[in-house]
């Protein structure tokens, strides 16, 4: 999310008029974690998010960096 958007929208929330969401971060991780679980809704709402959000899909792909980094780091334990 652009620290300077006070609105708390993401690019494609502010094309589409859509309200400032500020809990949209823990919304798209709570469906990373969903997805990785196996469930197949919470992959195809993530999947059309982050087609259509770049800002969205960045933060996904930090969070998918982070945790391979945490399991990788549990395997060498």
């Amino acid at each position: 999310m652009n620290p300077n958007n006070r609105e708390g929208r993401t690019p494609a929330q502010q094309a589409h008029g859509e309200p400032a969401d500020p809990g949209w971060v823990d919304r798209l991780v709570e469906l990373q974690v969903l997805a990785d679980n196996g469930d197949t809704a919470a992959a195809a709402a993530a999947a059309s998010w982050i087609a259509e959000d770049g800002e969205a899909r960045r933060v996904w792909e930090d969070v998918e960096r982070a945790c391979a980094q945490v399991r990788a780091a549990r395997q060498g334990e």
